[in-house]
């Protein structure tokens, strides 16, 4: 494919197809249509489907979430005709592929259904990102997807050298109860063990949400620091439009 470049005055040897009547009618002299090769870019996607993920008290999993955005911007990558890569945490180890079409469809629903159980095989950031260091074509478009719960230092230090050339976007998906606890008494389950959490204290409500605005505030200082682009998303969130608007200016219909 080609990309339109610019417009210039006729050259002897252009092609006479390439001529803009346009341009030409309103100058009086002849111009041409230039276009450059289409550059085929590459799209990874870094997706978090491991137990934490799959939690929400409004709306959508956070791992549905997750999963649905990139369904979504695999789609736009497909129909643009740009490569495809992608590396899915799980709870039992990395998934991934360089050379992916939309059969990364098919791992994200295989990683959405399987059991959420923590294993010594748990896949970390760190393991996620040495690899993507292996694989990562230049120029690409990463987007990592998740909650961040876990995010440390090191890896930041594993991530900044591909900054200068790929651009990166940290979709930061999260409920809002973890963001901010109700004057209540809650019970959680993950279907064998409950546990009940007594959150009528002030003060430690107070705690509760100013970790979580610190943990949040970091990723971003550090996103603003390095270039890379950062979106939170809450799970009751129109999050398709709020993705659309963010990425291409405009918003979509996620029905």
């Amino acid at each position: 494919g080609l990309d339109f470049q610019e417009v210039r005055v006729y050259q002897p040897g252009d092609d006479i197809r390439q001529i803009d009547w346009h341009v030409t009618a309103k100058y009086g002299k002849p111009f041409t249509k230039l276009y450059m090769e289409e550059k085929e870019r590459a799209l990874f996607f870094v997706v978090d489907l491991r137990s934490s993920m799959k939690f929400a008290t409004h709306g959508d999993f956070k791992s549905v979430i997750a999963a649905r955005l990139t369904a979504f911007l695999a789609f736009v990558a497909d129909h643009q005709k740009d490569k495809i890569g992608y590396i899915i945490l799980t709870d039992e180890g990395l998934v991934s592929s360089q050379g992916a079409d939309l059969g990364l469809l098919s791992q994200l629903l295989n990683s959405l259904v399987k059991p959420s159980h923590h294993t010594m095989s748990e896949a970390t950031w760190e393991s996620a990102l040495r690899v993507l260091g292996l694989c990562l074509p230049m120029g690409s478009v990463v987007f990592l997807l998740s909650d961040f719960h876990d995010w440390q230092q090191k890896d930041t230090t594993l991530l900044t050298p591909f900054c200068e050339k790929n651009t990166f976007l940290f979709v930061s998906i999260y409920d809002a109860l973890e963001a901010e606890l109700p004057d209540d008494t809650l019970l959680f389950s993950n279907g064998k063990e409950v546990l009940v959490l007594d959150a009528h204290n002030k003060r430690e409500r107070r705690a509760f949400h100013q970790e979580w605005v610190q943990r949040q505030s970091e990723l971003k200082e550090k996103a603003t620091k390095y270039g890379w682009g950062f979106l939170p998303v809450v799970t009751h969130s129109d999050y398709l439009s709020l993705l659309s608007q963010f990425c291409f200016g405009e918003s979509h219909n996620g029905n």
